[in-house]
Parts: structure tokens; C-alpha cells; sequence
């Protein structure tokens, strides 16, 4: 990406040198908003590795943090991630925006948002995502500037200073997409094993289990986001459950078939707490469980441990995003544990968030439940 020179200062892409001055500039703009993170709390939880999260960022074309410098200070940043898997990897997530208070309203924040828009296109990407309190009026005028529209509304997203506040889902599509939609699919009823089932919590150990389960629930349910191809290697499994299972704020649950070297995983309940202290009450959840279990209670079991947790640990909304479903609805919602009149609804459905297969399917956001 080439600099792009204003008047006053300069836009470029960070670079893992970058980041001492970088962190310091980002702790002090956190000082000058109430619509990032709380004062001292990115030096503390999310400074430390990263000049090497940002060189992998780099290297891999997953993303990208942008700084606007003026005079050799940096006055903004913005950074942005593609999505996880390959279905969405078109989708880019501003996911960290900041401008030192003395340069707002000089055009810091929107050439910064041209800099990433021409970045998201070179990575032929089709569309930029971001969530904005709604009280932010003027991140607001920005976003909209830019051609942001606003797509759905998560209640009480955050808490400012003990006040609860709503968070607007933002989004722009940066080119027509041209392939058809799906078509619906018909799963079938599901049902057919009889074998009984035990509940635990996932182990470090449990890798090549959680794997094979992944493979099989991705092979046979073709509109999740997520794809058979997608699933880590062992090693990396193994790697990455051992440290998420020390994680606080997080809660995997599995339903177990068969014992012994029998033993094969039919069913996992995840629950992951937001990072950040104003959003901490939010927790996100998924339940899935293989089609030949289904209508045997799995699911609303798991999910209602997660809401258990939840219920117990705080009396704010977990926000459930869902397995990226489009049709049929009530066939997904009721095999995988998400249960009509539970409380929960959607934030959003929108077309074009995700593609495979040649398709374009209708994505949700995700559900909503508050405890």
C-alpha cells in the first residue's frame, strides 16, 4: 500500500518498528474518548506481542493497521481484519479506530478510512464491517460519510461509566456481487443414534477428538460458515486448546459418545467473554451438534449450561453469533440447540457477508439474549 501524503500528515501502513511509539499513541487517545477502551487498560491487556501479532498481520495479508503521522508523531490509527475462514475472508472488520483530539475534524479520520477502503479492494475483498456506540456522534457523521449504512442494533453493546449503551452494526459492500444465491436446503430429520451420551468440560487433551468432530459437523451441514478445509491441523488444535482452556471467561462444554478409544465428541457448547472491560458482560456462544444426534435434547442441554454460566456470572446479554445459517431456519435453529421462544433473536440478516460454493448466502449476525 503506497503512503498517501494530505496537507498536514501523512497515512501509511504500520510496521512492527511502529509499535512502541504506536502503543503510546493509542493509550493516549484512549485518555481523550469514553468510546474505546478504558485509560491504562491497552497498555496492560492487548500492547504486550504485538509488534508480533502486527508482523504476522503483515506477512499473512490478513489484515492491516494503518497510522496517520504528522511531524513524526502518530495522531491515528486504524486497524482491520479479514474474516477468519475462507467464506468470509472478503469481509473486513474495522475493528480499532482512534484520532488524538486536537486533529479531529482535519480529515485524519477519513483518510484514514480511504486508506483502508483501497486496501480492502487490492485484497479483492467486497465489504467493510464495524460497530459504533450509537451515542458516538462523531464516529456517526464519518462512518456515514463514508458510506457506511447502519444494519442492526445490539442492545446494551457496552457500559460508559456504569450507563448502559447500544452499539449500531455498520456496514458498506464495495462491489455488486454477481454469483446466485443458494437455494434452500433440506437437512432431513437428523435422527437416528440411540447411544448414550455423557456431558464434560473439553480437556487440553481432547485435540484430535474436537478435530474429528469439526471435520464431520462442517462435511455434513454445508451452509456454516466454516469449512471442512478450514479446521486446524492437530498440532495447532493442540496448541490452541491448551491455552483457551485456561482462559477465564471461557467455557467449552462437549457431549460425549462411547467410551474408552471409542469415545468421539457429538456435541460442544462454546462460550467466550469479551476482552474488554466495557464490554465484558457480553459473552459469545455457539452450540453444535451432529445430525444424527439431533432431537435428542443435546443441544438445548449445552445451550443451557452456556446460559447458566452466563446467567451466573453476569446479569448482561451473551450474544450468540450463530453457524453462518441461511435456510432453513427453524431446521437449524431447532438441531443445533437454539430453541423458538428462548429469548433469543437475531441482530441481522443481511446478503453477501459470506460465499461459497460459488453462491452468496443470507448471514446472520448473530442471536441476542439478555439474562
Amino acid at each position: 500500500m503506497r503512503k498517501v501524503k494530505q496537507n498536514d500528515f501523512t497515512v501509511r501502513r504500520a510496521a512492527p518498528a511502529d509499535v512502541p511509539t504506536l502503543d503510546q499513541a493509542i493509550a493516549r487517545i484512549d485518555e481523550e474518548t469514553e468510546f474505546l477502551a478504558k485509560p491504562g487498560e491497552y497498555l496492560r491487556r492487548w500492547a504486550p506481542g504485538f509488534a508480533e501479532r502486527l508482523k504476522e498481520l503483515n506477512a499473512k495479508g490478513t489484515g492491516a493497521y494503518l497510522i496517520a503521522v504528522a511531524g513524526g508523531e502518530i495522531i491515528g490509527f486504524l486497524g482491520a481484519y479479514a474474516g477468519p475462514v475462507a467464506r468470509t475472508r472478503g469481509v473486513i472488520y474495522i475493528a480499532h479506530v482512534g484520532v488524538r483530539e486536537r486533529w479531529r475534524g482535519r480529515g485524519v479520520g477519513a483518510a484514514l478510512f480511504a486508506a483502508i477502503e483501497d486496501w480492502t479492494r487490492a485484497q479483492g475483498a467486497w465489504r467493510l464491517d464495524l460497530r459504533v456506540d450509537t451515542k458516538n456522534g462523531r464516529g456517526l457523521a464519518l462512518y456515514k460519510k463514508r458510506g457506511l449504512a447502519v444494519e442492526g442494533r445490539i442492545v446494551d453493546g457496552a457500559c460508559r461509566e456504569g450507563v448502559w449503551c447500544d452499539h449500531f452494526l455498520m456496514a458498506k459492500a464495495l462491489r455488486p456481487l454477481g454469483e446466485p444465491a443458494w437455494e434452500p436446503l433440506e437437512l432431513g430429520s437428523g435422527e437416528g443414534a440411540r447411544e448414550a451420551v455423557t456431558f464434560r468440560r473439553l480437556r487440553a487433551e481432547d485435540a484430535a477428538l474436537l478435530r474429528a468432530f469439526q471435520r464431520t459437523l462442517l462435511g455434513e451441514t454445508p451452509f456454516l460458515l466454516a469449512q471442512p478445509q478450514d479446521v486446524a491441523d492437530e498440532a495447532a488444535m493442540a496448541k490452541a486448546l491448551a491455552e483457551g482452556v485456561k482462559e477465564p471467561g471461557r467455557f467449552d462444554l462437549v457431549a460425549v459418545a462411547g467410551h474408552g478409544d471409542g469415545e468421539r465428541i457429538v456435541g460442544h457448547a462454546n462460550a467466550e467473554r469479551e476482552a474488554g472491560i466495557r464490554m465484558q458482560h457480553n459473552a459469545y456462544a455457539s452450540t453444535h451438534v451432529l445430525r444424527d444426534h439431533w432431537r435428542r435434547g443435546i443441544g438445548r442441554r449445552l445451550a443451557a449450561e452456556v446460559e447458566n454460566l452466563g446467567a451466573g456470572a453476569t446479569p448482561a446479554p451473551p450474544h450468540r453469533p450463530p453457524p453462518g445459517a441461511q435456510h432453513p431456519r427453524a431446521a437449524l435453529r431447532d438441531g443445533m440447540g437454539l430453541p423458538a421462544g428462548a429469548g433469543f433473536a437475531a441482530l441481522r440478516g443481511d446478503r453477501g457477508a459470506g460465499r461459497g460454493s460459488g453462491k452468496v448466502g443470507e448471514i446472520f449476525v448473530g442471536w441476542a439474549k439478555r439474562f
